[in-house]
């Protein structure tokens, strides 16, 4: 809508959620458009709580061993599975934007580790991702914890990436009132937020080098897994 009497308006205002007595809108200047928002809502700016605490972890802990761990892709998708209120051509703007992580586990429980978006891969170097990373250091997706035996809401206490503990996963979730996250619940099962001001744990995930080290032990409680550099 544009609020204006007369012929022409400088700003117009796009509803893409209502939700009780209120709707959020974006102010659309200059002859932008909806999609232009929407590529400008994920571009990379600004470190985010997490990343920082991450950091501040691997610095402290893993940077003599930087050169045996791989620079690999840890994937924040952030790409639409239902775009909802903000489809110009007529959405349902009672319906929050879903992100493809959340489509992946509420509606057909398929996990995927491909990633789509260039910008939602994060990587130290640019070469193979969007270089945003400071250390080779990222969080588990949900689909890696879908893979791992973790189902939505449904508690689980048997796999092994369960912690009794509530940590956050790096897949986006939604986009109403504000932006939202998914994460483990303290009894194992995959539940979404609609926000990120919830204190949660963080679990740094890291990706060896398959030439750099060797391996013993068998995984069980009894013979764990030992790493040591060849």
């Amino acid at each position: 809508t544009c609020f204006s009497t007369g012929t022409t308006c400088t700003s117009v205002y796009y509803v893409y959620y209502t939700h009780s007595s209120s709707a959020y809108y974006i102010t659309l200047t200059n002859g932008k458009k909806v999609e232009d928002a929407l590529d400008e809502m994920f571009t990379n700016t600004t470190n985010s709580t997490a990343k920082t605490q991450i950091d501040n972890w691997y610095n402290s802990n893993l940077s003599s061993y930087t050169s045996y761990i791989e620079d690999t892709i840890y994937c924040n998708d952030r790409s639409i599975g239902e775009i909802n209120g903000w489809d110009p051509d007529g959405g349902d703007t009672t319906s929050t934007l879903l992100f493809s992580p959340h489509t992946r586990i509420w509606t057909n429980y398929t996990p995927s580790l491909e990633c789509s978006r260039v910008q939602d891969r994060f990587t130290v170097s640019s070469t193979k991702g969007n270089g945003a990373l400071t250390y080779p250091v990222g969080l588990i997706t949900s689909d890696e914890t879908m893979y791992a035996g973790a189902k939505q809401r449904t508690s689980n206490n048997t796999y092994y990436l369960y912690t009794n503990q509530d940590y956050w996963a790096v897949s986006s979730n939604a986009f109403g009132i504000s932006g939202g996250l998914i994460y483990v619940n303290s009894t194992g099962y995959i539940y979404a937020s609609s926000g990120v001001n919830d204190n949660k744990g963080l679990r740094p995930v890291v990706s060896l080098k398959s030439t750099d080290v060797v391996f013993s032990g068998d995984g069980t409680s009894t013979n764990p897994y030992v790493i040591e550099t060849s």
